[in-house]
Parts: structure tokens; sequence; C-alpha cells
């Protein structure tokens, strides 16, 4: 999975057009959201493919920021704190997270500045295979 950072304008049907897009395309978004800064929108979608998102986004003039493998983790749901903690061991190893959401299957998708650290100090959270 890859997570792709987008900046959309900040106009009625410019989300609605990308979705459309990478539908026809055949890429689905796994998870995901859209904040809006000013005249700008900073989207992050989880995709199975982001090579083929990215090529398909800039080639109708989406600009899209970057496209990086996020750390994918899992909270246990019915314990209070759970990413209290999965912060706080990040900040004590000395990383930032840069974007943070939930996928459709309720992962914690984590964008950071340090990714190996980052995987090393939330082990502890890693998602089970299969």
């Amino acid at each position: 999975m890859y997570d792709i950072h987008l900046i959309l304008r900040n106009t009625p049907g410019e989300l609605a057009g990308m979705g459309s897009l990478l539908k026809r395309h055949g890429i689905s978004l796994e998870g995901g959201g859209v904040f809006t800064v000013g005249n700008e929108s900073h989207a992050h979608f989880l995709v199975e493919d982001g090579d083929k998102a990215r090529i398909v986004l800039e080639a109708e003039g989406f600009r899209v920021q970057t496209v990086c493998q996020p750390l994918i983790r899992k909270l246990q749901q019915d314990r209070p704190g759970e990413l209290g903690a999965i912060a706080a061991a990040l900040s004590a190893a000395g990383v930032n997270i840069l974007t943070q959401y939930s996928d459709h299957a309720n992962q914690l998708i984590l964008v950071t500045d340090h990714p190996a650290a980052a995987d090393q100090a939330t082990r502890l959270w890693a998602v089970s295979p299969g």
C-alpha cells in the first residue's frame, strides 16, 4: 500500500473529478482524507499501486506532492490511550508524525519523517500477516 499526497484546488468538484478519474482507471481508495488550508486542499489517500495513481493523476493535471509507503499499524480499539501510546513511542524514538489517518480496515496509517525508526519503535502495534 502507498500513501499518495495530492494538493487539490479548493473548489467545488475537484475531489469528485479526482475520484471519477481514479475509478475510470480501476484505482480504489482504501482510506484517507482531505484537509483544507487557505486555497489548497491537502489530500492523503491509501492506494494499492502508488506509481499507477501518480501517473494517472499527473496526466490529468493533478498535483501529486509525494507517494510513499506508510507505516500501517493496528491499535487495540477497546483500549483507551492507544493513539497516545503509539505517538509517545514514536516521539521517544525522535520520529515526527507527518500524516495520520485510518484505512477501511480500521488500521492506523502513518507517514513519518524517519520510516525505519518508526517501524522499529512501533513493533508492538505491527499488523499480523493475513
